[in-house]
Order: structure tokens, then C-alpha cells, then sequence
């Protein structure tokens, strides 16, 4: 591994920013997916958005056992679906999260493995907090190297 030059310091400082904040958003929704899922196991309810019940509800339902859909939610469960819903920004997130990830690895040109680890802290819960703090610091010795 090389290390960088002076002229990438202000490129690799914005490259760090964008993966601290995408780490910490991305990690959130992580979090939320499983308070949703949780949700979902327990209680057998969805938390519906924009439904027949109100702006939030905690929407009931039975599987029915012939077919395996949901029944008793209430209406088509298209966007309404908080989980659903919450799942598609969270992977909209993740490939934000992934550039951010990317360009780190590319910029201070680490290892294969190091670039993997990190890409695991947007699907494993908790990782990206971890890994935002330790790599962070990672970043910022390999900069002050520089400097």
C-alpha cells in the first residue's frame, strides 16, 4: 500500500465526511428494519402509514395458512407498508453508503479485505457505527501521515 500525496488530502477529507454521515444514516435505518421486523414477529402487525386508520397505525395480521399472504391489513399493502417502505431507502442508503466506502478504499488505496469489512457494516446491525469509528481513525492517521 502507497500512501496518498498532499493533493488528495482535501478530496480524502470529503470522501471521509460522506462516509461518516453515510455510515451513521445507513446504520440508523439498519436499526429501524429490525425494530420493524421485530414488530412484525411478535405482534403479528405491521406499522401502516397513510392507511384507513390514521397518518401511523399499528395494522393486525393473520397468514392465511393455504396461501401464505397477509390477510387483515388494511388495504393493498403497496407503499403503506412502513417495513417495505423502510427497506427500499435502507437499500437506496446502502449503495450510498457503498460509494462512500469505495471511495475511501480507492483514495488511500487499502486492502480488498478492509474495503469488505466495512461493506458489512451496512447489513449487519450495529457494524457501521463500529466500523465509521474505527476506519475514521484509520483515515485520519493515514492523513495526518500526509500532512
Amino acid at each position: 500500500m502507497t500512501s496518498p500525496n498532499a493533493a488528495q488530502v482535501p478530496t480524502i477529507k470529503s470522501a471521509l465526511k460522506f462516509f461518516k454521515v453515510t455510515s451513521y444514516i445507513t446504520g440508523i435505518f439498519l436499526i429501524l428494519i429490525m425494530l420493524l421486523w421485530a414488530i412484525r414477529l411478535i405482534w403479528s402487525a405491521d406499522v401502516w402509514i397513510g392507511g384507513p386508520d390514521g397518518l401511523i397505525a399499528l395494522a393486525q395480521f393473520s397468514v392465511d395458512p393455504s396461501t401464505g399472504e397477509k390477510v387483515g391489513l388494511p388495504g393493498p399493502q403497496i407503499p403503506n407498508d412502513f417495513t417495505t417502505v423502510s427497506l427500499i431507502i435502507h437499500g437506496w442508503l446502502y449503495v450510498a453508503y457503498l460509494f462512500g466506502d469505495f471511495r475511501l478504499w480507492t483514495l488511500l488505496r487499502w486492502s480488498f479485505l478492509r474495503f469488505l469489512v466495512i461493506a458489512l457494516g451496512g447489513v449487519i446491525p450495529f457494524l457501521s457505527f463500529f466500523t465509521e469509528r474505527y476506519y475514521s481513525k484509520v483515515a485520519e492517521a493515514d492523513l495526518k501521515k500526509v500532512a
